[in-house]
């Protein structure tokens, strides 16, 4: 709901003014309930100066009213828009996980580019899947890239690169140690 709605809105409940209830939402935060509890106190006050005074013959008559505990319950109609904004906020954090993505290179050649909403649901539904994926092509040379401006793009994609360059340290290690192995070496024979 708009603001301009909720101004609307507190009118027709309360009969004040546009600025009244603008001034009132304004103060209670953009909270309805709280701007409407607002205004009916502040009618009520200026409701209670323009009574009549009381004699004080009533006043001491008059047994206090006990005082009832308000509770305070939120309109169906506020419920329902607290309901749809996060709704709202699902859909655009799904949108946004939508339009990001993996771009997988190798020898910074782009092979293919998945949604990154694919490998969560991939990950939910078959962990094991994308882990061993992902660890078998990173000692194999291939790269990965996730696209998009967040920070969390790029801290993934800064972990990525540091993965992509400790694995092929590794292998490099690995193809030194066989290149090692596979030489022979000469052994000394002692001559007789």
């Amino acid at each position: 709901m708009t603001r301009l709605e909720m101004v609307e809105k507190i009118r027709e409940k309360t009969g004040v003014t546009y600025d009244e209830a603008r001034t009132a939402l304004e103060n209670a935060n953009w909270d309805m309930l709280d701007a409407i509890v607002a205004l009916e106190h502040k009618t009520g006050a200026a409701e209670a100066q323009s009574a009549p005074k009381a004699t004080a013959e009533t006043v001491q008559d008059a047994a206090p009213a006990p005082r009832k505990r308000v509770v305070r319950r939120a309109s169906a109609g506020e419920v329902g828009d607290k309901i749809a904004n996060v709704v709202r906020w699902i859909g655009s954090f799904i949108q946004k996980i939508d339009e990001t993505c993996v771009e997988v290179s190798r020898k910074d050649e782009t092979l293919f580019t998945v949604s990154v909403l694919f490998v969560i649901m991939l990950f939910i539904l078959k962990w094991w899947v994308p882990v061993l994926l992902v660890v078998a092509s990173l000692f194999t040379g291939y790269r990965y890239r996730i696209t998009g401006s967040s920070m969390i793009a790029r801290a993934a994609n800064a972990a990525s690169s540091k993965a992509s360059s400790k694995a092929e340290e590794i292998r490099e290690q690995m193809n030194r140690s066989d290149d090692d192995d596979s030489q022979p070496q000469a052994q000394a024979t002692p001559h007789k």
